[in-house]
């Protein structure tokens, strides 16, 4: 009896095992992702780097030269050389005249400014007028002609817009006025204090306190 019962026993393993050894079944579905983790916590600042030294301060630069005197509002003309002049007699005396356009002349300047006109009067003789020599009209010359003494005098009238120069001979010398004699003016503005300290008769000075050409 004991014998018939190993042999079942040994019966029921090697059914069990056979069964136990049939194929694997199919590969099951991903699972759902797990919930994601706690953060971790935050680490230390790190240590601040020390400051870099300053820059040493640059030395101090040399001062700029003094600027010259303004002269912005000082209007001034180029050599005007009248081609013809007017000749008219007025009570016997011969009076020649020759007008020199000038825009920037305005009743205010004449109320207000001044107007200064300068003369290069190289159509006389040198020996009376030196070539190239400039000066503020009036000029009054006076010179022999022949054994007769004479005086020329030449003047500037200003009205808006114009400078008429006129030049008379006391002796009524001239039948006509030659072309090389020139002139120029400058306009200062009333207020315009440039050339409160110039002498307006030294065209030189004038020249230099206005920064312009000859």
């Amino acid at each position: 009896m004991k014998k018939i019962n190993s042999l079942l026993l040994l019966l029921t393993t090697s059914m069990l095992l056979i069964a136990g050894c049939g194929k694997d079944g199919a590969v099951g579905p991903i699972g759902p992702a797990g919930a994601i983790g706690p953060v971790g916590p935050t680490g230390s600042a790190g240590t601040n780097g020390t400051n870099g030294t300053n820059g040493a301060t640059g030395a101090t630069g040399a001062t700029g030269a003094t600027g010259a005197t303004g002269t912005a509002n000082v209007i001034y003309s180029n050599w005007y050389t009248p081609a013809t002049y007017t000749k008219t007699t007025v009570f016997g005396t011969v009076n020649f005249t020759a007008d020199i356009p000038a825009s920037k002349i305005t009743q205010e300047i004449l109320d207000k400014g001044t107007v200064v006109v300068y003369g290069k009067l190289n159509g006389y003789n040198p020996v009376i007028w030196p070539t190239d020599q400039v000066s503020q009209l009036p000029i009054a010359i006076n010179y022999m002609s022949g054994t007769t003494p004479n005086l020329d005098t030449w003047s500037a009238v200003y009205t808006v817009g114009n400078v008429r120069i006129s030049l008379t001979s006391s002796t009524n010398a001239y039948s006509n006025i030659s072309n090389a004699h020139q002139f120029r003016y400058i306009i200062i503005p009333g207020g315009v204090h440039t050339l409160n300290n110039v002498n307006l008769k030294n065209y030189q000075e004038v020249l230099q306190a206005l920064h312009i050409n000859n």
